[in-house]
């Protein structure tokens, strides 16, 4: 196929947004806008999280797991949001929902949209580490920012779907993903609603010289972006990550990531059994 031509396809059915993007779940926009609000509370927010059996069972079970265990159970919604707290429950919830837009019924297109959610979610679980042991940034933020690192896939994975020659053709849609992806995924938690870090993280992730200057979201993204592909056949893993700046802004040297990736091995799993819907 002319990969040419459909990049050029893609960016103006984008500019005239034509092209199909996916929505951000209501329960998602109704507790933003509850938390946003002048008179949030925990009582309110339980109440919209309730109308949906699934998440409010998630919930109870964050709250519950070793994230956030505190001594006592939470046996009930309310209480799973107090001991959170509010930002924290937002960013759980919109992660909790964003894997839920992971679905195709494509059978030739499912397993790509798997490999996506997979490389997301440990992506997350890294960058919750990282964030909680090398910065002062929220955990919980930052693992969302990884969940949604490479949402501008699914874009592309959603045009494929009505076009059976590039479902089939894995070698163009690998080209499209990593020419596309991070400008799409802009444009979707820009549309969504996301603070300018987030956006940045979800645009920046690739960008292997970018130097702020002070350590965010977008450095959290890309050094786990990069340890995600310890062990495994990437360019990236080519690419000296000790001129890295964000490396440097984590103080983290490549062996030091490494080892840290290693001791936090369980943590990461049982963060993305919680991510998996």
């Amino acid at each position: 196929m002319d990969v040419v031509k459909l990049i050029t396809e893609i960016l103006t059915d984008l500019k005239a947004n034509r092209l199909k993007l996916p929505a951000l779940p209501q329960v998602a926009l109704k507790i933003n806008s509850i938390i946003d609000g002048p008179d949030a509370t925990a009582k309110k927010i339980a109440q919209v999280i309730s109308t949906d059996t699934a998440l409010s069972a998630r919930m109870i079970q964050v709250a519950n797991s070793p994230m956030f265990r505190v001594g006592s159970t939470a046996e009930n919604v309310q209480t799973a949001v107090t001991r959170m707290g509010m930002g924290t429950v937002r960013n759980i919830v919109t992660s909790f929902l964003v894997s839920q837009l992971f679905h195709t019924k494509h059978d030739v297109l499912k397993k790509r949209l798997m490999r996506v959610w997979s490389h997301s979610a440990h992506v997350a679980a890294i960058s919750h580490v990282l964030a909680n042991r090398f910065s002062k940034l929220k955990p919980d933020e930052a693992m969302l920012a990884g969940l949604v690192h490479d949402i501008g896939k699914l874009p592309l994975i959603l045009k494929a779907e009505d076009h059976t020659e590039l479902a089939n053709d894995s070698a163009c849609l690998d080209t499209l993903d990593e020419k596309l992806h991070p400008a799409l995924g802009k444009v979707i938690v820009q549309t969504w609603g996301f603070a300018p870090d987030m956006v940045t993280a979800v645009a920046e992730h690739e960008n292997l010289t970018r130097d702020s200057e002070k350590i965010d979201l977008a450095d959290v993204v890309t050094v786990a972006n990069l340890l995600s592909y310890v062990g495994k056949q990437h360019h990236n893993t080519q690419t000296n990550w000790a001129e890295i700046p964000a490396f440097n802004k984590l103080d983290l040297g490549p062996e030091d990531s490494i080892a840290a990736l290693e001791e936090a091995r369980d943590e990461i799993a049982e963060i993305v059994k919680l991510l998996s819907p």
